[in-house]
């Protein structure tokens, strides 16, 4: 069976058409077949005026179109489209959703911060055994948490804290106490680690392993953000290597991802390569089988 993922986000659009191998007997098998980012920065409009405007409109419906197109040369079996914190705060997103559709044919669902938390749970299990962990993704627009003990998530909450809205100065305090305070108040003894999820961190990651070393505790991530602040924008595509969609929003999401932390007591983080296109995988395998 052939699945593909759409993941809307406030920095970027993802696109992942995954084969899924069944066995009565096992775990399913997975081989993605097709893997796209595309650099739609729909946060920059949505959290800076409220609206996504007309030109950022007809990328997001043109890209829409291209998506379809790959999905059905593949010949999906199932397809699934969510879009994220950008969309749904803005006050023309539902339009705009509706007129992607008119156009494509894609059904895209917008999803609230718990529901994305949800999906990114689901992706999260594959990877943990049955300990205790926090999960935190950090996306553009918004971070989203999961308590998680013996594979089962007893919490999760969605903040509207993000790597683009931050960067904006759309953040606001009450939102950094309300997340610190949520996990405090939400754990319950000492986590096994950190399970760290999204773009940003696995850059990081990347960052810190070219560097010699492993991202696996938070004085690590502290000195891999420390290493991207100490450069300029130029100097972190140039020196760093890094995407320039991703080098001017790297300092901001590190920021969530350090402060969440400290909250939570952890001594150890691990950063699996899964995200929430991935969740939406592994609820497409629910729906179908």
């Amino acid at each position: 069976m052939i699945l593909a993922a759409i993941d809307i986000g406030s920095n970027a659009i993802r696109l992942q058409i995954t084969r899924v191998i069944w066995h009565k007997e096992r775990q399913p098998a997975y081989k993605v077949l097709e893997s796209i980012r595309f650099p739609l920065r729909l946060g920059k409009d949505a959290f800076r005026t409220g609206e996504i405007t007309f030109r950022s409109e007809i990328k997001f419906i043109n890209l829409m179109m291209a998506f379809r197109t790959l999905i059905d040369l593949y010949e999906a079996d199932d397809a699934y489209g969510c879009a994220t914190s950008a969309l749904r705060d803005s006050v023309n997103g539902a339009r705009i959703v509706q007129r992607a559709y008119e156009k494509s044919g894609l059904h895209i669902e917008m999803i609230s911060g718990e529901k994305e938390a949800e999906l990114l749970d689901l992706a999260v299990h594959k990877v943990i055994d049955n300990g205790y962990y926090m999960q935190i993704d950090v996306g553009g627009g918004s971070t989203e948490i999961n308590m998680i003990r013996g594979k089962q998530s007893y919490a999760r909450k969605s903040f509207k804290l993000g790597s683009v809205r931050n960067m904006q100065g759309r953040d606001k305090p009450a939102a950094w106490e309300a997340m610190e305070s949520w996990i405090k108040d939400h754990a319950q003894g000492a986590f096994d680690a950190v399970v760290a999820t999204g773009g940003n961190i696995r850059t990081l990651y990347k960052l810190w392993l070219s560097q010699g070393k492993e991202l696996t505790t938070p004085e690590d991530l502290q000195q891999a953000a420390d290493l991207v602040a100490r450069h300029s924008w130029e100097e972190r595509i140039e020196l760093l290597g890094l995407r320039e969609d991703r080098a001017d929003v790297l300092p901001y999401a590190a920021e969530i991802y350090i402060r969440a932390i400290a909250a939570s007591g952890a001594g150890k983080i691990m950063v699996p390569d899964v995200g929430l296109k991935d969740g939406i995988i592994e609820m497409l395998i629910k729906r179908n089988f």
